[in-house]
């Protein structure tokens, strides 16, 4: 896997905790407040939906994560089950694993 230098500044510790356990959960907290756990469904390559032979076409990885619970959601756009995708565009203001992020430890 061949992350650009943008990528693996935000994506690389969530993809190493991934290979360390595929079942852990997460907790994500966005700007807005919000506070979901979540489990990760699948990795893959995306890209941005620009032809290739555009200037700003760009290939990157990205994690589908299925909600699992719901903390807050001040903004009510997160529902239990819902699956999400975590990419370096929209990587959330906090991602930790749910058993170190009570005690606020090892932020990814």
């Amino acid at each position: 896997m061949f992350f650009s230098e943008n990528e693996r500044q935000i994506m690389q510790g969530l993809f190493l905790s991934i290979n360390e356990d595929k079942n852990q959960i997460y907790v994500l907290k966005y700007s807005e407040e919000d506070i979901i756990e979540t489990r990760v469904d699948t990795c893959y390559e995306t890209d941005n939906g620009l032809d290739e032979d555009d200037p700003n076409y760009e290939e990157y990885y990205a994690c589908v994560m299925k909600i699992v619970k719901i903390i807050v959601n001040k903004n009510r756009t997160f529902k239990e089950g819902e699956l999400i995708e975590i990419n370096y565009h929209n990587y959330p203001q906090q991602l930790s694993k749910r058993e170190l992020y009570n005690l606020n430890e090892n932020i990814i």
